[in-house]
Protein backbone atom coordinates (compact mmCIF):
# COMPACT_ATOMS: atom_id res chain seq x y z
CA UNK A 1 0.00 0.00 0.00
CA UNK A 2 1.43 3.36 -1.03
CA UNK A 3 1.42 6.08 1.63
CA UNK A 4 0.36 9.41 0.09
CA UNK A 5 0.35 11.39 3.34
CA UNK A 6 2.69 14.41 3.38
CA UNK A 7 5.30 14.13 6.08
CA UNK A 8 6.96 16.96 7.96
CA UNK A 9 10.64 16.94 8.81
CA UNK A 10 13.35 19.11 10.24
CA UNK A 11 17.04 18.68 10.80
CA UNK A 12 20.21 20.36 11.91
CA UNK A 13 23.62 19.21 10.79
CA UNK A 14 26.22 20.77 13.05
CA UNK A 15 29.95 21.07 12.46
CA UNK A 16 30.29 18.73 15.44
CA UNK A 17 28.25 15.85 13.99
CA UNK A 18 27.47 14.52 17.47
CA UNK A 19 25.13 17.52 17.88
CA UNK A 20 23.17 16.79 14.67
CA UNK A 21 19.52 15.75 14.76
CA UNK A 22 16.71 14.75 12.37
CA UNK A 23 13.02 14.12 12.91
CA UNK A 24 10.17 13.02 10.63
CA UNK A 25 6.54 13.25 11.72
CA UNK A 26 3.00 13.34 10.45
CA UNK A 27 0.49 16.04 11.30
CA UNK A 28 -1.96 14.59 13.81
CA UNK A 29 -3.86 17.61 15.11
CA UNK A 30 -3.34 20.87 13.19
CA UNK A 31 -5.29 22.74 15.87
CA UNK A 32 -2.52 22.23 18.41
CA UNK A 33 0.67 24.31 18.55
CA UNK A 34 4.03 22.83 17.53
CA UNK A 35 5.36 20.33 18.46
CA UNK A 36 2.12 18.93 19.94
CA UNK A 37 0.40 18.81 16.55
CA UNK A 38 2.85 16.17 15.27
CA UNK A 39 3.15 12.43 15.76
CA UNK A 40 6.80 11.40 15.60
CA UNK A 41 7.57 8.63 13.10
CA UNK A 42 11.37 8.65 13.00
CA UNK A 43 14.25 10.41 14.69
CA UNK A 44 18.03 10.19 14.67
CA UNK A 45 20.85 11.97 16.46
CA UNK A 46 24.59 12.33 16.21
CA UNK A 47 26.65 10.89 13.39
CA UNK A 48 23.75 8.68 12.25
CA UNK A 49 21.59 11.78 11.76
CA UNK A 50 24.44 13.62 10.00
CA UNK A 51 24.74 10.80 7.45
CA UNK A 52 20.98 10.82 6.74
CA UNK A 53 20.92 14.63 6.51
CA UNK A 54 23.65 14.61 3.86
CA UNK A 55 21.31 12.43 1.79
CA UNK A 56 18.41 14.83 2.40
CA UNK A 57 20.19 18.09 1.56
CA UNK A 58 20.24 17.81 -2.26
CA UNK A 59 16.57 16.74 -2.38
CA UNK A 60 13.47 18.89 -2.64
CA UNK A 61 9.76 18.47 -3.18
CA UNK A 62 8.64 14.96 -4.09
CA UNK A 63 12.14 13.51 -3.81
CA UNK A 64 12.49 14.75 -0.23
CA UNK A 65 9.04 13.37 0.62
CA UNK A 66 9.96 9.97 -0.82
CA UNK A 67 13.19 9.87 1.17
CA UNK A 68 11.31 10.84 4.36
CA UNK A 69 8.80 8.04 3.72
CA UNK A 70 11.59 5.52 3.18
CA UNK A 71 13.09 6.46 6.54
CA UNK A 72 9.76 6.59 8.38
CA UNK A 73 8.08 3.50 6.96
CA UNK A 74 10.98 1.40 5.69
Amino acid sequence: MFNTEELHYDYSCEEDEESSWLWIAKMEDPGLPEPHCYSLLFSAEGTHAATLIRNFQPLSGDEAQEYAKQLAFG
